[in-house]
């Protein structure tokens, strides 16, 4: 446990990924090996699998010593209002608007005809927290946070979205997942576009997990109402460019060594890491 532990503390970055890796990996391992991967006994094996980073988080956290810090951006809840905004009005916003422009360039046609009904709204934004939200606590929480103490934000958010991309990896060839569906390029494309977004929102929201753990949710949840993914190949380079056109846009306007709309904000930017 001791050399565990004197590990952690010299990398916590790789011992956070090691982590995160075994934890979700046996999971999935365990749930691909079963008669059926999407029955009962399958989907909770999967549920589970998703709480790697967040397991990785509270353990890594505690084994480095600094568990405070982490639980403080875990439980960082009062900010200002206009983040709570941001994080779901922008993801909704966003993608609604990529369908309108994707409805533009296939026909010429200004239309949001792909939408599903907006009953489906609240229950899809519901699973895309349990399905992508809950991640947050670890990659933005804990690496993102670590990293940013020896790196500028950009560089720190290039890192975590490898980490992140390559945790997916098993979801790829397990059958009834989103990723089994997806091409690997685009996927990690999108996942590097996301990470800056979600590290301009962490940081400038002040270091706040619970802001990114809605805006995960939120942008899963609409990404599947939207119907945007349904039409073919048109839609996902629509989709990439447009999140690649907005993380450029933040890393331009907030700076790469913040990410951040107000430098101040940025979370624990030249404190010691704790």
């Amino acid at each position: 446990m001791s050399r565990i532990s004197t590990f952690a503390r010299r990398y916590p970055i790789p011992a956070y990924a090691a982590t995160a890796y075994t934890f979700s990996w046996v999971a999935w391992g365990l749930q691909y090996l079963q008669p059926d991967p999407m029955g009962p006994v399958g989907t909770l094996l999967f549920l589970i699998g998703r709480l790697g980073p967040l397991v990785a988080g509270v353990i890594v956290a505690l084994l480095v010593g600094s568990f405070d810090g982490f639980r403080d951006r875990l439980f960082r809840w009062r900010v200002s209002p206009v983040w709570y905004v941001v994080s779901i009005g922008g993801p909704l916003v966003g993608l609604v608007t990529l369908v309108a422009i994707d409805s533009v360039l296939s026909d010429g046609q200004f239309r949001l005809t792909g939408l599903h009904p907006l009953t489906t709204l609240p229950g899809a934004i519901l699973i895309g927290l349990v399905l992508g939200g809950l991640e947050e606590p670890g990659w933005r929480g804990f690496a993102q946070a670590r990293l940013q103490k020896r790196h500028n934000a950009l560089v720190a958010s290039g890192i975590v979205a490898v980490m992140w991309v390559v945790w997916h990896l098993p979801l790829f060839v397990l059958p009834g997942t989103s990723q089994s569906e997806f091409s690997f390029v685009p996927f990690a494309v999108m996942g590097l576009t996301l990470a800056i977004i979600f590290a301009w929102l962490f940081n400038s929201a002040g270091g706040s997990v619970p802001v990114v753990v809605l805006a995960h949710g939120a942008f899963n949840g609409a990404l599947g109402w939207s119907g945007l993914l349904e039409t073919g190949n048109q839609s996902l380079a629509v989709l990439i460019v447009g999140l690649g056109l907005i993380s450029v846009a933040l890393v331009f306007v907030s700076g790469p060594s913040t990410l951040s709309t107000d430098p101040e904000s940025r979370s624990e930017p030249s404190n010691p890491v704790r």
